[in-house]
């Protein structure tokens, strides 16, 4: 039974206050009516010696889109597109590892092309680009080419894709619209949101459960979030933690009654999402041992000067006496070289200098 202020998805919005919940549960609704449509289901095995996509080779392509993202400074939608595409064509088609670089920046290509059309403003990032800081070893004929390829099997004539991105801030609105009925200062910040999305979605095991899981998943994570800092708080003497919070988690409960979500599939995407969280918050916590290494060409090496005959041993210089009047002399006829014959084969062209930000 719902306690005051906690209202279920299938509840009018004649009261209500804040957001149109009535467009806000239509929303829903076609969502859920939509949601096997662009569902992800990947099968990829760990390892494979059949020449088959890997699990890690579908990772790594994930995390070069979010290279790519960060790169051209992107927003999440193109992001969440292109690797929603990625996932549907690796499921629908059988990929040979080779075009799988094709394959990922054609996906991000056709992203930044639908979210340029939706928000009606021009593309700002070019196929040539796109191949060249990817360095994906294609053309951008072969890009435009793959391009089509996916458009055509994936069938994107009309409207978009409808992601993980999009119930995220569907999910979000609607419980903060809660919180806002029961006067409860909840903080649920978008880009937190969106920064868990984004380490979740490069993870193959958390992408292939349900999108309307996995956004039901972040948003309660970031209620978890909320309630351990309220729970400090009341712990350090502040105010003790609000009784309607615990009315979010019931609404949240709701919602996952209407999105027909069973409690062992819910539990399962938690865990995963909470392992690729851990996973990532591990690796950006560890310290970076790795060495920088100075790759040079052959053009390269011929321009520096030759090292191979310095030593950091001198030779001792002995002392001479000579007698003032038996200095020898020394006829200027002519000029000479001061270089020997063991240093006269070095280049002549000046030495480049090599600068380094650390």
């Amino acid at each position: 039974m719902l306690r005051a202020g906690a209202r279920h998805p299938d509840a009018g919005a004649s009261t209500s206050r804040g957001p149109d919940y009535h467009s806000l549960y239509t929303t829903l609704n076609e969502y859920l009516q939509l949601e096997t449509k662009f569902q992800p289901r990947l099968c990829l095995p760990a390892e494979s010696d059949n020449g088959e996509v890997t699990i890690g080779a579908r990772d790594g392509a994930a995390h070069v889109l979010r290279c790519l993202k960060v790169w051209f400074d992107l927003p999440t939608d193109v992001l969440i597109s292109a690797i929603n595409l990625f996932d549907r064509f690796l499921t629908k088609m059988k990929v040979r590892p080779c075009h799988v670089p094709c394959i990922t920046v054609s996906c991000m290509n056709i992203a930044i092309d639908e979210y340029a059309e939706l928000n009606k403003q021009p593309r700002n990032v070019s196929i040539e680009e796109l191949v060249s800081v990817s360095q994906s070893a294609c053309t951008a004929g072969d890009v435009a080419r793959m391009s089509r390829v996916i458009s055509d099997k994936l069938s994107l004539a009309g409207r978009g894709s409808v992601t993980a991105l999009h119930w995220a801030r569907l999910l979000r609105a609607l419980v903060v619209g809660a919180a806002e009925q029961l006067a409860l200062p909840l903080s649920l910040p978008e880009p937190q949101l969106l920064q868990l999305l984004e380490i979740a979605a490069c993870d193959a095991a958390c992408v292939s459960a349900r999108t309307s899981e996995l956004a039901l998943v972040l948003v309660c994570h970031q209620l978890e979030i909320q309630l351990v800092e309220w729970s400090r708080v009341a712990a350090e003497g502040g105010p003790p933690v609000p009784e309607e919070a615990y009315c979010i988690y019931e609404f949240a409960a709701h919602l996952q009654a209407h999105c027909n979500m069973t409690d062992a599939s819910l539990t399962a995407t938690r865990a995963r999402v909470r392992r690729a969280v851990a996973r990532y918050e591990a690796h950006g916590a560890a310290p970076q041992r790795q060495r920088l290494v100075w790759r040079l060409s052959e053009r390269t090496l011929k321009v520096l000067r030759p090292t191979d005959r310095l030593t950091s041993l001198l030779p001792t210089i002995e002392e001479q006496h000579f007698a003032v009047d038996a200095t020898p002399t020394r006829n200027r006829s002519g000029s000479e070289s001061s270089e020997s014959e063991e240093t006269s084969d070095w280049p002549r062209s000046p030495v480049l200098p090599v600068y380094c930000d650390n």
